[in-house]
């Protein structure tokens, strides 16, 4: 079978993909699927888990395959890198199987171009294949750091096998992702397509959350079951606080609404609710997963940031936020939340980082030249 040429339609067939972990990966493509679509091309979505359940509610009328989860399960307490490290079969099986399914979607639906968030199967031989990550240089844990360089080589050689590497992020010095994908000699074509947030050119209309009182705002998100440990952690101390506080656990299934003394929770926010939700709340407590922190990017919140113990990328991140001043870092294991609150009212916060699509669109269009 011979590369499709995607020059023979002006309309193209997309196979986007997002990893199951949480629901970042979701989101932020979001505004690409948005732009696709504005463009008329037909956009096909392919996944799993959450992430693959907040697509289908933004985007109903598009057509989804599901696709193999990677099922990465970590155990609260305890290093989440290594965890991960040591799954890495379960993960070369996933990977093997998810690109089996892509075979058959692709020729089912004669795609024209995959675009694949982080998911190392998702790609064909014959199809101009696009990965997109802000992670490049993975980072090994603490007592493991000279490994680092050694895990960017290995990672860059799996990125070879894609035709190209989108980083949604700045290549200036305002960027996020720092050292992650930054300062890297990279031999596959890659481009930096900007700060790409679901709150890109979005109206908020009225939201239920107008009615309700709180000045605290937790984000919830990741796997289980860091997750959960991270809310009871959070709900033991917040109980205490005379704050009203909004949690919001990012379980995307069915929808549920508790209150218990100062704290409300709800299962899960579209959208429009969410973006009424951190527009309206004074403080916020949140993983410092790369999505959330360029959707705080654009919105200028401050932010108090809980990274995921063990997992590198939120480590790394939540420090060097923390060290330019744009956020407030926490530990787990370490929740001073009356300190914390008082370091981020004095944070400057993060400076405007503007969401858009033209840099987005310069990338697409390359594609076909």
């Amino acid at each position: 079978m011979e590369r499709q040429n995607t020059k023979l339609s002006n309309t193209k067939t997309i196979l986007i993909a997002p990893l199951d972990w949480g629901l970042g990966h979701a989101t932020r493509c979001i505004p690409l699927i948005n732009m696709l679509i504005q463009k008329k091309h037909r956009v096909i979505i392919a996944g799993n888990g959450d992430s693959f359940s907040l697509l289908m509610e933004n985007f109903p009328t598009l057509t989804f395959y599901e696709l193999p989860g990677y099922n990465i399960k970590n155990t609260a307490g305890k290093n989440a890198a290594i965890q991960s490290l040591l799954q890495t079969p379960k993960i070369l099986r996933t990977i093997k199987a998810e690109n089996a399914a892509i075979q058959t979607i692709a020729q089912t639906e004669k795609i024209d171009v995959i675009l694949s968030d982080n998911r190392y199967g998702v790609r064909h031989p014959n199809i101009k294949s696009i990965f997109m990550c802000h992670q490049i240089a993975l980072q090994a844990p603490s007592p493991f750091q000279f490994m680092s360089s050694i895990f960017l080589k290995l990672h860059l050689k799996q990125i070879q096998k894609f035709d190209m590497l989108w980083i949604p992020d700045e290549e200036g010095e305002e960027n996020l992702s720092g050292i992650l994908s930054h300062h890297i000699s990279f031999s596959t074509p890659h481009q930096y397509i900007g700060i790409q947030s679901r709150f890109y050119q979005y109206a908020k209309s009225p939201s239920f959350i107008d009615d309700l009182d709180f000045d605290i705002l937790v984000i919830l998100s990741g796997v289980e079951p860091q997750r959960t440990s991270l809310e009871q952690a959070l709900k033991e101390k917040l109980v205490r606080q005379k704050q009203k506080t909004l949690i919001v656990q990012g379980k995307t299934a069915f929808f549920t609404k508790t209150e218990e003394g100062p704290i409300t929770t709800v299962s899960y926010l579209n959208t429009n609710d969410l973006l009424a939700a951190m527009q309206k709340t004074k403080s916020i407590l949140c993983r410092s997963g790369y999505s959330t922190v360029m959707d705080l990017a654009v919105l200028g919140k401050k932010a108090i940031l809980i990274p995921a113990e063990g997992q590198t990328e939120q480590e790394y991140l939540a420090k060097m936020l923390h060290q330019k001043g744009y956020a407030i870092a926490c530990t787990e294991k370490n929740l001073q939340l009356d300190n914390a609150f008082l370091q981020v009212e004095n944070c400057k916060g993060f400076p405007p980082h503007i969401a858009g699509i033209k840099k987005l669109e310069t990338a697409w269009e390359s594609l076909f030249e």
